[in-house]
């Protein structure tokens, strides 16, 4: 009950605040269910903002209401493995000798 308590009082001094210092509104309901809406309007409102309060709050809410995005893994292809290939050798050819002539074999 207290997280619940804490988010609505944290949301409404966000409004307040958006309105007192932007002249803005911002829309509570769709601000908690829309995720899109929420990183819409809270980037607007970073951009905007002069207050550091203000600037506080909007990271506050970010951590809050959008959830953190999934890190990226990257899978590295297995490495190729070359294994090397044994070319068979030929069992070495008789050669003649010629050292003695044609008719020496």
């Amino acid at each position: 009950m207290d997280e619940k308590l804490e988010r609505a009082q944290l949301m409404a001094r966000f409004k307040l605040m958006v309105k007192r210092t932007l002249s803005q509104t911002v829309d509570l309901e769709r601000l908690g269910r829309e995720p899109a809406y929420a990183r819409e309007r809270l980037a607007e409102i970073e951009e905007a903002a002069l207050d550091e309060e203000l600037l506080i709050m909007v990271l506050r809410l970010r951590d809050l209401l959008l959830p953190a995005p999934e890190p990226v893994v990257v899978v590295a292809p297995a490495p190729v493995v070359i294994t090397p290939v044994e070319i068979p050798r030929e069992s070495p050819k008789e050669t003649r000798n010629y050292m003695m002539g044609a008719r020496s074999w």
